[in-house]
């Protein structure tokens, strides 16, 4: 039983090693007994980045927002001259003069992912020590589009931008309204109206129709756990009046998967 129990906590110790990447464990300052006292403060850890979409035209892209307050690290070998960030988005390196510029760092997020951003500073005698704290980007797009009686397509696309891919999305969620307005002088006729979620692969995951009187709305909602990356495709095909088309994707990390806040005190 002894052998037994030492060859599956090994095997669990490897495990455990093996899940690196942008979903590796947090690098905490326990295992660190060099000169400099790191004192990191971040009050958000997660957020949404909001896109849209109005007839084909994009709008602005709202990011997130993380700041992390560096001003009461210390250094027992000297001042503390530089903090920096690695925001794992494939951007560079910040670094930056806290002479010059403050002990706080701002970065905002424009692309969606799990990101392990690495934190820390350096003193006077070149002496660094780091953090890694988990950030959660989810993404969310409003799409709009007026007077359709053909194919309309939205495209978007799952991949994120965590240096080494990794983990994937959790779900992509999909909520799409179409209306058909009826005519001013009550000539109007109906809508037939077919929905298809398309992954990658070109391979329908999802799909939906419905008949939508004059004056009427129908919705469709759906949900996808195989969220591989690259191009999808949301094609609503309509037959019959034009139809105005409101829909919402959101492409979603798992909950609670980035680091908890810790903000000062």
């Amino acid at each position: 039983m002894g052998r037994v129990a030492t060859t599956i906590l090994l095997s669990m110790v490897f495990l455990i090693q093996s899940l690196s990447g942008c979903f590796g464990d947090d690098q905490q300052t326990t295992d660190y007994d060099g000169p400099i006292d790191l004192i990191v403060y971040y009050a958000v850890t997660n957020g949404t980045i909001q896109k849209s979409v109005n007839n084909g035209n994009n709008g602005p892209t709202t990011g997130v927002e993380i700041n992390f307050d560096l001003a009461t690290t210390t250094s027992s070998a000297g001042a503390i001259v530089t903090i920096f960030l690695d925001p794992d988005d494939g951007t560079s390196k910040i670094e930056q003069d806290v002479g010059e510029s403050g002990a706080e760092i701002n970065y905002e997020y424009m692309t969606h992912g799990m990101f392990e951003a690495k934190v820390g500073a350096i003193d006077d005698e070149e002496n660094t020590h780091e953090i890694m704290v988990k950030i959660r980007i989810d993404e969310r797009i409003e799409y709009t589009a007026n007077n359709v009686n053909n194919e309309n397509v939205m495209t978007f696309n799952a991949t994120n931008d965590c240096s080494d891919g990794l983990p994937q999305l959790d779900r992509i969620s999909i909520t799409s309204e179409v209306e058909n307005p009826g005519a001013v002088f009550g000539l109007g006729g109906t809508s037939e109206v077919s929905w298809s979620l398309v992954n990658p692969d070109e391979v329908t995951v999802s799909s939906n129709t419905a008949t939508i009187g004059d004056g009427q709305t129908e919705s469709w909602d759906t949900t996808s756990r195989d969220a591989m990356p690259g191009d999808w495709s949301l094609i609503v095909d309509v037959e019959g009046d034009s139809v105005t088309i409101n829909q919402v994707v959101e492409m979603l990390y798992l909950e609670g998967s980035e680091t908890p806040p810790s903000p000062r005190p």
